[in-house]
């Protein structure tokens, strides 16, 4: 590593640039000092591991002797020219910044750089930025020479990004000019634009105020802004589909719209829901804009063109539409060998990972029902070997799924939701599936019927299932497991043939789509309610309940319950080589009703593993602090879990590494006396939180995010009290046993 110390091998009064540094006055924005950074002319080489500057030691060495493939490698592909330090960059830098400042307002900010070198010939060069005082937005002047315009900018001046008070800024600036442009182009003014708009500023206030002054002009000394009215929409299929020509066919005429299917079989009613264009109403841009989405999400075009033609007759101004679609080929199929390692382990008893082989198939036929449903096919098979069980292949897991579903680009039974602008996109989705399942304790067989709904606007898409049944029926192939059912009212639960009716709504917001750094997203699965229709129905028409004082839907067990899980992440952004995102959930699932004792368990919580707490094995943590060598059943009713990751770039955005630490757990809901202390106890709850910490790499190959993560178990609530700190018995032996490495595929989380 001594070797690629580049800065020994520099020419005198040369100095290689190992850091810039920005220093501003407090208070100061966490946006402004990030924008600040990113104004340098010039940037130190990256460094590996943050230690070594390695790239410019391989560009050295590859420009060293003979030409060839190799040093072309070292020096293209591994190298990178060291960075000198250049004063002529360090003044453009401070101008850069001197600019930036006074777009924020702050007219008089004064920027200086200082150069600090040392015996290595490496230089720091930090800027200091004085920003001074900030000038505010004063009044606000309205310069507009159309007088409708003028009515409408004004009674829309509640919206306006300059608001008296507010430190003066020219982004903002740029944002009332695009705002104004939006709202006069969604009123009918087709031909506006930002050349006609612009701003006055006006320093001579006092107390450091600025008065703003609009200005729209007009076209010409002569004419006004005209107003475009919609006259007619034409849509046509393009002819020529996958290389094959469709015989053309006669035109469609609407109510609303001329329609050109030329041979392609799509129910012109679809088209009708999904433009928003009526003859005769005012040039909306909104409409344009969600019409273009509304096309493109009905998944059955690969080419979309929306050309709006203005005219003018009669002195009044019109647009005439003319869209022009090309259909996607009909069928797609896939077919995708995978290889597999997996957290989610199918037997009970076990919590350590799954390793296999699997094929999925899937094919997909567009506009089957000639109205832009997708039906969708899929079959997945694998093998899998499941750790820590002893069997003489090595493959003893099988699972074989297929999946069946509809996917319709509208609201079925609902058509009013279809034609509100607000949503970018509605569809209704009916899947059925099938599982079966068989390893070296149970054969598991499992058929689901879903409906869902979906809504998705800008930043929330919502989710609705108003009916979801799942069938599943289990038995036990193991003898051992079989011998400890007889006492285990969980296994007979489990293994017993179930029912699961259910209802659910959710949403996934995040403002990734409008922020310029930080993000977040939540996942708030709201309401999921299971079993209620049944007992409801049972109850009214008076049905007999069995010995255990429970109702049977044709005679099989069913589950009542009610859940309601939030997982919320943050993404803050320190720069684009380091990013720390927090996790936080929470979740509760609580029985009741036809099954008091149990929620089914593919509803409950699990904790553990390499999405969750990474210093424990899959499925090992919980419930509470109760621990038996007997234990075959840690999942809980209830789930608290916090995480965060420290990621940052090792090497050329492709290698990355990450610090993180982990805590949480899983607890019952009520007491039991056969699992002491499994249960949620306000008093004692957070002694029982679990929490880990470890270290990771990640390869980043764009497509996908290989990981490796290493972790180490810090608190441990299986252990008695005053015992849970098993880090300071810390020693080589203990890290050799209890460090815990995981293997993912994506971020978790």
């Amino acid at each position: 590593m001594h070797s690629c110390n580049i800065s020994k091998k520099l020419p005198p009064n040369q100095y290689l640039l190992i850091q810039n540094k920005v220093e501003t006055e407090k208070p100061h924005k966490k946006e402004m000092l990030r924008e600040l950074q990113g104004l340098y002319r010039q940037k130190p080489n990256s460094k590996l591991f943050f230690v070594f500057r390695t790239k410019p030691y391989f560009y050295l060495k590859g420009n060293q002797g003979k030409d060839n493939g190799y040093r072309r490698f070292l020096r293209d592909k591994l190298g990178e020219q060291a960075v000198l330090l250049d004063s002529g960059y360090a003044q453009q830098t401070t101008r850069r910044m001197v600019n930036y400042m006074k777009s924020k307002g702050y007219y008089y900010a004064e920027v200086t750089y200082a150069v600090e070198t040392n015996k290595k010939k490496q230089a720091t060069v930090t800027y200091f930025v004085k920003k001074h005082t900030q000038y505010k937005f004063g009044p606000y002047y309205l310069h507009i020479a159309d007088k409708e315009i003028d009515q409408l900018v004004r009674e829309k001046l509640n919206e306006s990004f300059v608001v008296s008070g507010r430190g003066l800024d020219h982004d903002k600036l740029y944002k009332e000019q695009e705002r104004i442009v939006n709202l006069l182009r969604n009123n009918g003014y087709y031909t506006m634009s930002k050349d006609f708009i612009d701003f006055d500023i006006d320093t001579a206030f006092p107390d450091n105020y600025v008065s703003v002054g609009l200005n729209i002009r007009n076209p010409d000394e002569l004419h006004t802004h005209k107003k475009y009215f919609v006259n007619d929409v034409t849509l046509e299929i393009e002819r020529s589909v996958t290389g094959k020509t469709i015989p053309a066919s006669d035109s469609v005429k609407t109510k609303r719209f001329y329609y050109e299917p030329n041979g392609y079989r799509l129910n012109p009613d679809v088209l009708d829901r999904n433009i928003f264009f009526d003859k005769g109403e005012l040039f909306k841009q909104d409409n344009l804009n969600r019409s273009y989405g509304r096309l493109a999400d009905l998944g059955i075009f690969r080419f979309i063109n929306i050309q709006p033609k203005p005219f003018e007759q009669n002195d009044s101004g019109f647009v005439n539409y003319y869209a022009r679609l090309i259909p996607s080929g009909k069928y797609d199929f896939t077919l995708e060998p995978q290889t597999l390692t997996s957290d989610q382990n199918n037997t009970v008893a076990n919590q350590g990972r799954n390793y296999g082989i699997a094929l999925l198939a899937q094919l997909m036929d567009r506009n089957v029902f000639r109205s832009a449903e997708v039906l969708q096919l899929s079959y997945r098979g694998s093998l899998e070997a499941q750790g820590q069980v002893k069997t003489a292949g090595f493959f003893n897991s099988t699972e074989q799924s297929l999946t069946a579903s509809i996917i319709m680009p509208r609201t079925l039974f609902f058509p009013t939701f279809d034609r509100k602008i607000g949503f970018l996109s509605n569809k209704t989705s009916i899947s059925l599936s099938g599982i079966y399942e068989i390893n070296t304790e149970y054969r598991r067989e499992v058929i689901t019927l879903g409906y869902n709904y979906q809504f998705n606007r800008r930043l929330i898409t919502y989710n609705v299932s108003p009916l979801e049944i799942s069938f599943i029926k289990s038995d036990i192939v193991s003898d051992a497991l079989e011998e400890r059912k007889k006492d285990n009212l969980f296994l007979q639960t489990l293994f017993a043939n179930n029912l699961i009716v259910s209802s659910r709504f959710g949403f996934v917001y995040t403002d990734k789509p409008i922020a310029k750094t930080d993000f977040s997203v939540i996942r708030w699965d709201v309401l999921e309610l299971g079993g209620n229709t049944i007992t409801f129905l049972k109850d009214i028409f008076g049905d007999n309940k069995d010995q255990s004082g429970r109702y049977r839907m044709f005679g099989i067990n069913y589950f009542q319950y009610v859940k309601t899980a939030i997982d919320y992440r943050y993404n803050d952004i320190i720069d684009q080589n380091n990013t720390i995102v927090y996790r936080g959930f929470i979740g509760a699932a609580i029985p009741y009703g036809n099954s008091p004792d149990f929620v089914p368990f593919e509803k409950r919580f699990f904790a553990g593993g390499v999405n969750s707490l990474r210093g424990w094995r899959p499925r090992s943590v919980g419930p509470g602090s109760y621990r038996s060598d007997a234990q075959l059943d840690f999942s809980g009713e209830l789930k608290l879990e916090l995480n965060v990751d420290f990621r940052f770039n090792i090497y050329n955005k492709w290698l990355e590494g990450a610090l993180f630490a982990d805590a949480g757990n899983v607890w019952n809901v009520k007491p039991a006396a056969e699992r002491p202390n499994a249960h949620f106890d306000p008093d004692r709850f957070f002694k029982e939180i679990a929490f880990n910490t470890g270290a990771g790499v990640r390869f980043n190959f764009e497509i996908l995010v290989v990981r490796f993560d290493f972790a180490l178990p810090m608190h441990d609530p299986r252990f008695a009290e005053g015992k849970r700190w098993i880090i300071k018995n810390i020693n080589a032996d203990w890290l050799l046993n209890n460090t815990n490495f995981n293997f993912g595929i994506g971020y978790p989380f």
